[in-house]
């Protein structure tokens, strides 16, 4: 079974992608709300396209 799951990305200031994460579908964006230590960030939710797994840390691929 493949539970449903989103790519959040979380951004800098500046635009620049800080980390990405799959997380599952059902999670509340207000629960990502403790992330805010890190700064003046933004949270970009992306369709699930590619197959991904895990945690990545940076913005180049």
């Amino acid at each position: 079974m493949q539970f449903k799951q989103n790519i959040i990305q979380i951004l800098d200031a500046h635009g620049q992608v800080i980390t990405t994460m799959v997380l599952p579908a059902n999670i509340k964006l207000a629960q990502l709300a403790p992330l805010k230590i890190l700064g003046d960030i933004s949270v970009k939710v992306l369709p699930v396209a590619l197959a991904f797994s895990g945690l990545s840390v940076g913005g180049a691929a």
